[in-house]
């Protein structure tokens, strides 16, 4: 990382970086030429960026060239920012109906290109204005034309170390509990325990594998944060004890709009000088669900550590996670304003300035408070709103979208693009929230298309946070809303997602401690040529997901990277370097695994608690001969903050025709349920070596897993350590369903 600022003379704090983030150290090999504002960036002669900075009037262009515009976290819905135009400012985007508006702002990108890859963070915390044109970008600031020093700090490597590093600056992401990756379930709103406890009960009674169901805005006493409604919800710790016996967890809205009407909460933060300010440093009172509405000022950490604490009913009564919406913050609800031209102070600085980290600070304050009233419990917060940092405290989901096959195309791209920002806890709504644009959105009175419903499923089963979620105003959209054969290929989506757990819970780990991001673009570990598979994406750096996203379409094509690429669905073999044509009926997502992976699968569960402890399989595909590969199996108790985890490392190498698996447990300080795995390999194979014991291979089907193909199984001890894998006797047949 280099970092240069013009206007001071230091290096400014960096209001969002981490606790730990590297310290800055001077360098005799960089070096930074002014002629008047132009500035050229370099290192050991050579030129790293070049632009120009006025801090008079905080404006600043750098100079890309021809390339890919990645980052910006979600500003736009599309792959490439060029030739787009929008702001860097947390707001309520009245269902994408602003033109440039996004509820994060992450003033950071890369200019991606296959000859060169830089990324550019413009550290500052103010709403930018940012336009991408002729190999240009340029950032402005909004509303502070006041000289201000211009913070700017470069990146250089490949792709996936910009992001590592941009992560180690900001901070890496936490790790969820197992629970928050396996699927939930919501609307605005299920209106009462009882609503709630049917919603869980059908779930089961159709066995649909889930984790959680959200408690939207109804469950409070008039909307006030930190209450129940003593008629709806008349004993929550009930409601939670029989959702606990069904496998279930509950997630709770919690927005920062505090009602300004007299009771504990308000009056907590009155009396203790913690809220939002006018000029006359009277309380700021605008208007959100309570009606005349105050709101915590998260700058104090009197206020972040109060506000914590005020959680406590909630999870008394049993509630698992929190889901902070309207943090962008929202003023004034369902109105078309300007929130910089509101007069607003946090206790003596602008809004403006500040704007941008009210999620963080409200994120911050959650989790806190999360971590004291549940001590050694993981917490898990979801956010709407977000800047510089989110990660280390909450997931962050995209926000009001509707039901379109744009939006569920453009849902795609900003996981991506959130990924390649440092937040890589991401997903979408699935299904559509509101009906369209524009303040009315949430007026959705037709329901989306099985179709849509179902593709958005099959997407959704992939992203690191999976939600299905609507408005008040909608018909029902749970699984069983479709129809008998949607809810059939709902099902089979739900148990692909929970079959795939042990690949996410292990990407999560990775994200936790590299930054890098769960879901990630082709070109982050293969050279693709211009234009190709942009709607394909990665889950790490083995397996490929092509989802469906254009109506009516029941094949598609997909670009393959080098190398061989395995159907995992149907079992065939395809070489890389060029795009094929593959079948992709509903509910069938081409989902392909790369040469020499070993991936871990298991056997879906009613919850991901029970699938982690249920039997995992380890399928292997053979890399070509004298290559290597691999894979990782991570197990803990899907929830404790303790350090005991059970990591088994998976080696192979190939030796055309047969190849060898070497099985270390790096780390083994947790005890996990399973004994053995069941070892699968392509159907050649008729034997394995281990060692030093020949074990012959049964041929199974695995159809009941939504799957056409063969593999040949035997089971293998967890603590095994070498095999050797020999094509060519024959099988016995056995029925792995």
């Amino acid at each position: 990382m280099l970092r240069f600022v013009t206007g001071a003379d230091r290096l400014p704090e960096l209001a969002f970086a981490a606790p730990d983030a590297p310290c800055w150290t001077g360098d005799d090999a960089v070096g930074l030429d002014w002629a008047g504002d132009e500035f050229v960036l370099s290192e050991s002669g050579a030129t790293v960026v070049r632009g120009r900075a006025r801090e008079s009037s905080f404006a600043a262009e750098f100079e890309v060239g021809s390339c890919r515009i990645l980052g910006f976290g979600a500003a736009t819905g599309s792959p490439d920012r060029n030739g787009a135009r929008f702001r860097l400012m947390t707001r309520d985007t009245l269902f994408y109906g602003i033109p440039g508006a996004s509820y994060t702002a992450f003033p950071f990108f890369i200019a991606w290109s296959r000859a060169r890859t830089f990324g550019i963070l413009v550290a500052t915390t103010l709403p930018l204005d940012v336009a991408i044109d002729g190999g240009t970008v340029s950032v402005t600031g909004v509303c502070d034309r006041e000289p201000a020093p211009i913070d700017v700090i470069v990146f250089r490597g490949t792709l996936a170390e910009i992001v590592s590093d941009l992560s180690s600056l900001v901070g890496r992401t936490f790790l969820p509990p197992a629970w928050a990756l396996g699927f939930h379930q919501s609307r605005w709103s299920y209106k009462s325990a009882d609503e709630v406890l049917g919603i869980a009960r059908r779930f089961r009674a159709l066995n649909l594998p889930a984790d959680a169901v959200h408690l939207d805005i109804h469950y409070m006493d008039r909307y006030r944060v930190f209450t129940w409604n003593p008629q709806r919800f008349p004993d929550p710790v009930a409601m939670h004890r029989e959702l606990a016996s069904l496998g279930l967890r509950t997630l709770a809205i919690v927005d920062p709009g505090v009602s300004a009407v007299s009771y504990p909460v308000h009056d907590t933060l009155r009396s203790g000088d913690m809220l939002l300010q006018k000029a006359d440093g009277q309380p700021y009172v605008g208007k959100v669900w309570p009606g005349a509405t105050v709101f915590p000022d998260f700058t104090q950490p009197r206020t972040r550590e109060t506000w914590g604490q005020l959680h406590r009913p909630l999870v008394d009564a049993g509630v698992a996670g929190f889901w902070n919406d309207m943090n962008d913050p929202v003023l004034r609800a369902g109105e078309a304003y300007d929130p910089l031209a509101e007069d607003v102070q946090h206790h003596g600085v602008p809004h403006a300035r500040v704007r941008n980290l009210y999620a963080n600070g409200m994120a911050e304050g959650t989790v806190s408070g999360l971590r004291a009233l549940r001590p050694g419990k993981r917490p898990f917060v979801l956010s709407r709103s977000g800047f510089l940092g989110i990660q280390r405290h909450a997931a962050v989901w995209t926000g009001d979208n509707h039901s379109s096959w744009q939006q569920l195309r453009e849902n795609l791209d900003m996981v991506i693009n959130l990924g390649l920002s440092g937040v890589p806890i991401t997903g979408a709504d699935v299904g559509g929230f509101g009906r369209g644009p524009g303040k009315y959105g949430a007026v959705k009175p037709l329901r989306p298309s099985a179709e849509l419903f179902i593709r958005w499923m099959e997407l959704g089963a992939f992203m690191p946070f999976f939600r299905v979620h609507c408005t008040l105003y909608a018909p029902r959209q749970e699984p069983w809303s479709f129809g008998q054969r949607a809810l059939g290929l709902a099902r089979m989506v739900l148990r692909r997602r929970y079959r795939f757990l042990p690949l996410l819970y292990r990407l999560s780990l990775e994200a936790h401690e590299t930054g890098l991001p769960i879901v990630r673009p082709l070109f982050m570990h293969f050279d693709i040529p211009e234009g190709m598979a942009t709607d394909q994406f990665l889950l790490g750096d083995r397996l490929m997901v092509a989802p469906v996203l254009e109506k009516g379409a029941t094949r598609r094509k997909v670009w393959l990277p080098p190398g061989t690429w395995t159907n995992w669905l149907t079992g065939q073999v395809h070489t890389g370097g060029e795009a094929i044509d593959v079948d992709a009926p509903l509910g069938m997502t081409p989902i392909l695994v790369r040469e020499g992976t070993a991936l871990f699968v298991a056997e879906p569960g009613r919850n991901a608690d029970e699938t982690l402890r249920n039997p995992i399989a380890l399928e292997v595909y053979p890399p070509m001969s004298g290559a290597a590969g691999g894979g990782l199996l991570f197990l803990d108790d899907g929830e404790s903050d303790s350090a005991a985890r059970f990591i088994l490392e998976a080696t192979i190498r190939g030796d055309d025709p047969e190849f060898r698996i070497n099985l270390q447990q790096r780390v083994d300080s947790f005890a996990p349920q399973q004994q053995d795995l069941e070892l699968r390999l392509p159907p050649a194979f008729g034997s394995i070596l281990l060692d030093g014991s020949r074990i012959a291979l049964s041929q199974g089907s695995v159809a009941a897993e939504g799957r056409r193909l063969a593999m040949a199984c035997t089971r293998i001890p967890l603590a095994a350590k070498d095999l050797y894998c020999a094509r060519g006797i024959s099988c016995a047949v056995m029925d792995l369903s």
